[in-house]
């Protein structure tokens, strides 16, 4: 808050010939330090590059502002725990749309309750299971269950709490969500873990891009075991067989938006089918990295080819595939660095 201020007074100031000694310090100061970053973002030297993240990411540990992620086993498990702390009993468990489902499912699953949504019970629709025996008319179900995954700023948890009542003006709601933040925790009845920004979820990780806080900045991902599948075993000795795979390999994740910078270590002479099956598989990207060497088996120090690319691009997130590759990039760049293998965030 203090640094807020700080910058907040600096930004308004100018050259007036009204402005004091001390304010023309300040702003100085601070135009030095801004020139300073942007010199050292901009450089292509990789020990600048690497003084650069080290410095950015000790900024965001100071500040609080570490990258968070929570994995859907994560989920499950904290959901599990929390519905042991469930007060009471409800009759039908309502989910927001569409991440709110996900913990929503969970606890009907677990308590053996009817599911749905705010729209489909305005329609006199839910899930149930034919083992519950006959289907209850909504205006039966008294106690309601309001689930959200998170709640950052509480308008879609408003919105869905008047879409119920408009289907059941008569029921009491609890407003529930998996986790919140400190500010907007009193506006849930019910939450089990408080966690501030930035936060990224396993289930959003597809339409959503979270690169840095609010949903800002550069997102650099993997190609092989990533976007697609890996090669087969022994694909990657056999060039008939490996130029087939380039055609055809399956489509693993395949986000809903453009990627910044794909980083991949296949061969710079394999560009043409490698961009021939992003474009089929649609995959949006700025940019596709590869590795310019003459033959594979040139390719010596995947993780020094990786770290360094991903040291000239800076990017304030990267998606890799494999664990122990994941960790060697997070220890030479300290760029927050997702396992997909483990779906774990090294930051």
């Amino acid at each position: 808050m203090v640094k807020k201020k700080i910058l907040g007074y600096v930004r308004k100031k100018d050259w007036s010939d009204d402005r004091s000694f001390v304010d023309r310090g300040l702003i100085s100061m601070y135009d030095s330090y801004r020139q300073f970053r942007q010199w050292l973002k901009k450089i292509d030297d990789p020990n600048y590059s690497r003084a650069f993240l080290r410095a950015k990411n000790f900024k965001r540990s100071l500040a609080g502002k570490k990258y968070k992620f929570v994995s859907i086993d994560q989920a499950t498990t904290w959901t599990n725990e929390w519905i042991k702390t469930f007060p009471e009993q409800y009759d039908l468990i309502v989910g927001v749309p569409r991440s709110g489902m996900l913990i929503a499912s969970i606890v009907a699953l677990r308590l053996g309750k009817g599911l749905t949504t705010p729209d489909l019970l305005l329609e006199g629709q839910y899930w149930h299971s034919n083992r519950a025996g006959a289907r209850l008319p909504i205006d039966q179900f008294k106690k309601i269950l309001l689930i959200d995954d998170a709640l950052d700023k509480g308008r879609a948890m408003a919105k869905a709490k008047d879409i119920v009542l408009n289907a059941n003006p008569n029921c009491s709601i609890t407003c529930a969500s998996l986790i919140v933040r400190e500010k907007t925790r009193h506006l849930a009845d019910l939450y089990h873990i408080t966690m501030e920004p930035p936060r990224t979820y396993e289930w959003n990780l597809m339409h959503r891009k979270i690169a840095s806080y609010a949903g800002r900045g550069i997102l650099a991902v993997d190609m092989d075991g990533v976007l697609c599948a890996n090669p087969p075993k022994g694909a990657d000795d056999d060039e008939a067989w490996y130029l087939e795979w380039l055609e055809n390999a399956n489509p693993y994740l395949i986000p809903g938006f453009e990627i910044d910078v794909i980083l991949t270590s296949r061969l710079e002479k394999y560009r043409g089918q490698t961009e021939n099956w992003l474009r089929k598989h649609q995959v949006r990207y700025k940019e596709l990295h590869m590795w310019d060497v003459p033959d594979k088996s040139m390719r010596k120090g995947f993780a020094k080819y990786k770290s360094n690319a991903l040291l000239s691009i800076k990017p304030d997130m990267y998606w890799e595939s494999d664990w122990e590759l994941s960790q060697k990039i997070w220890d030479q760049t300290r760029i927050p660095t997702l396992c997909i293998d483990e779906m774990t965030m090294l930051s």
